[in-house]
């Protein structure tokens, strides 16, 4: 398990925040952002019958489309605030621990 969990951290960039390789760690960091404000939109839609397509064929699938491409949205305005700290924290977590 661990071993996998540290391939899966392979894949994310290991420089400086701020250095020109941070753009896929950034991406990264975003992408979460925006996944998470996805959720809390979904979490925030009234239970009513009625979503934004109305009840017809596929209206949970545009749903869930919305949520997602206005939490993307919303990380391109400026997110929720939340992407610097993820991007530290992954890169803390994948950075070489001293020793190895």
């Amino acid at each position: 398990m661990e071993q996998e969990a540290r391939s899966h951290m392979d894949l994310v960039a290991r420089p400086p925040l701020g250095g020109p390789d941070a753009v896929p760690l950034r991406r990264l960091a975003q992408n979460l952002e925006g996944s998470f404000a996805a959720e809390l939109l979904r979490a925030a839609r009234p239970t009513a019958k009625e979503g934004l397509a109305g009840r017809g064929t596929g209206a949970q699938a545009f749903d869930s489309f919305m949520d997602e491409a206005l939490g993307q949205a919303l990380v391109r305005q400026g997110g929720l605030g939340l992407g610097d700290a993820i991007m530290r924290e992954i890169g803390r977590r994948s950075a070489p621990k001293a020793g190895q």
